[in-house]
């Protein structure tokens, strides 16, 4: 596990990839097998020297347990990643668990869009 490094590799108009996951799963879903499949094609064409996937959860349940869940959401992609031809050498795994820290939003805490993997070509 690292951080993710500055941008190196690849040029600033490259976009993040998104890659969702049920509550409490880090199970990777079909529909989000393909673009993590063309994150490695374009950072193998564009020579990125890195892609850093970056584990995430909300902020629902313990906090041992949401840095563990971030961890395999972001080895999950990972692991998609390799199987997709991107250097397993190349990739970088870091984690941010319960992404708003320790700000608390209600009900908006279990908010979808914070269990996510991203995924950042550098």
């Amino acid at each position: 596990m690292g951080s993710c490094p500055g941008a190196v590799g690849a040029g600033p108009e490259e976009k993040p990839t998104w890659v969702m996951f049920d509550l409490g799963s880090a199970v990777l879903r079909p529909e989000f097998k393909p673009p993590i499949a063309q994150a490695a094609a374009t950072a193998k064409a564009r020579k990125a020297t890195k892609v850093c996937v970056l584990g995430q959860t909300d902020k629902l349940g313990d906090k041992n347990y949401n840095a563990k869940l971030a961890q395999a959401r972001a080895q999950a992609v990972a692991g998609e990643l390799i199987r997709a031809g991107y250097p397993a050498k190349d990739v970088i795994i870091a984690v941010n668990p319960e992404a708003f820290g320790n700000v608390s939003f209600g009900g908006n805490d279990a908010s979808e869009k914070d269990r996510r993997a991203t995924i950042v070509l550098r």
